[in-house]
């Protein structure tokens, strides 16, 4: 079980702006930007034979711990998660809320085009 003292790292949930391109269309374009900031526990996952074979592909994959907060209901895929230390940036690929809403799991690649 995670608690306070296992979250030692800062971690930025960005966002891309959403932009209307003048003919009624729009989506996410531009910079990233960051919407709002948490402390996390950032664990390097070993041992899956997907986790490895994603290694040998130059991926990393990394699971995210952190408290739950209102802002997480509008996490997606879209978002990005930035290590506020290191500045690794973490693309997100599932969001997984615990049963009691009390923490949040992300799981997230390194190394992978956004």
């Amino acid at each position: 079980m995670t608690g306070s003292g296992d979250l030692r790292e800062l971690v930025e949930m960005q966002q891309r702006e959403w932009a209307d391109d003048g003919y009624g269309n729009g989506g996410y374009t531009g910079p990233f930007a960051t919407v709002f900031s948490a402390a996390a526990r950032i664990q390097i996952l070993r041992g899956t034979e997907a986790v490895m074979a994603g290694r040998l592909a130059g991926k990393q994959t990394i699971a995210i711990t952190m408290r739950w907060q209102p802002e997480v209901a509008t996490l997606d895929t879209t978002w990005r998660a930035v290590n506020g230390r290191t500045g690794d940036e973490y693309n997100i690929r599932s969001i997984e809320p615990d049963e009691r809403k009390a923490f949040v799991n992300l799981l997230v690649e390194k190394g992978v085009a956004t």
